[in-house]
């Protein structure tokens, strides 16, 4: 669960991790400046390591007032470094968790790798049981951290994942996205670090203006405008075989988009399959738009492709889809291969 900031109280100790650490650094900063908004003085953060370090000198150092300021913020890098080869904790560390001195603030950051993913497994009604398993079998103060919801988790972003992340990330800048040109800035690439930095020049290039759009990211990004992901759905809503080979062969030359590929793609028939229903109720574009969640300016592109296949040939497609997909993800099949198969299935 990722620990928000801006809507709690900054705990006596929390366990800080994740494979996101773009996301972790970012929370670290995060903690430093509110405390220090909040009168403690830089010169009373203290930075130690696990690799040379023992639990009874964080007990120490937690326990040993500053002479500088009313707080001490501790903070304790690579701490799974302190359990990788063992189950037990020093008894002494949990017995301090559990009464803190309420003037330090601990921030334990690391945890052994058998811990990525956690929280999203505490969150998944199939894997909860066993994720509460593998909490019983950690070394004490890892245990009563996450049970106690004392942690904050930042599991990795896959890469259907990233879109959804990218709207909801240029809200910080103060900008709305739609999903459609969020998954133009997720072609970018894979780290979010870097897509931040994307996201942080287009805030810079826009100004005051809200909405961050398709030309936008052409200009500021650099994705290729004949090459991306938008460019692909519309040669596939046209039953345009050779354009969209060409497109795909492109996406996956320069990276592996496979899956961003099929995820665009699904969307982009299962908003044709909503649209088919919904215009039997109105032939309003706008109307239409806002009920298959779409932005009312590519509203006409769907409206074309309906023209171009049948509700059958849309079903067909989304089944065609979700088969590649599970191909994708449990076997070997060479992905240029797969796609190049299942878009002429699609199309043709």
């Amino acid at each position: 669960m990722p620990y928000n900031i801006k809507q709690n109280e900054i705990p006596n100790n929390l366990l800080v991790f994740g494979e996101e650490t773009f996301l972790v650094d970012e929370l670290i900063t995060q903690i430093i400046e509110k405390m220090i908004s909040n009168g403690l003085d830089t010169n009373s953060i203290e930075r130690l390591d696990g690799s040379s370090i023992t639990e009874q000198e964080i007990v120490d150092n937690a326990n040993n007032l500053s002479l500088i300021s009313p707080q001490k913020l501790i903070i304790i890098n690579n701490f799974d470094v302190l359990y990788k080869n063992k189950r037990k904790s020093f008894p002494g560390l949990v017995n301090y968790l559990q009464n803190p001195n309420p003037s330090s603030t601990l921030v334990f950051i690391g945890v052994p790798s058998r811990l990525n993913g956690i929280s999203k497994e505490l969150n998944n009604s199939k894997k909860a049981s066993a994720a509460k398993s593998k909490i019983e079998k950690l070394p004490e103060v890892l245990k009563f951290l996450i049970q106690s919801d004392f942690y904050a988790e930042f599991p990795k972003l896959y890469d259907n994942e990233i879109p959804d992340w990218v709207v909801k990330r240029a809200l910080n800048y103060k900008k709305e996205i739609d999903i459609q040109t969020a998954n133009l800035i997720a072609l970018s690439s894979n780290s979010i670090r870097e897509i931040d930095s994307e996201l942080e020049k287009l805030n810079v290039y826009l100004g005051n203006k809200n909405h961050i759009t398709i030309d936008d990211v052409e200009e500021i990004v650099g994705i290729n405008k004949e090459n991306n992901v938008f460019e692909l759905t519309k040669s596939v809503g046209i039953r345009d075989l050779d354009t969209s080979l060409g497109i795909t062969d492109n996406l996956l030359l320069h990276s592996n988009q496979s899956v961003l590929i099929l995820i665009t793609l699904t969307r982009y028939f299962l908003t044709l399959f909503k649209l088919i229903d919904e215009r039997k109720a109105t032939t309003n574009k706008f109307q239409l738009a806002g009920k298959v969640g779409v932005n009312p300016y590519f509203i006409d592109e769907y409206i074309r492709s309906l023209s171009k296949y049948s509700p059958s040939d849309v079903e067909r497609a989304i089944s065609l889809l979700s088969k590649a997909d599970e191909e994708l993800k449990s076997t070997s099949t060479d992905n240029k291969y797969l796609m190049f198969r299942t878009l002429t299935d699609i199309i043709t």
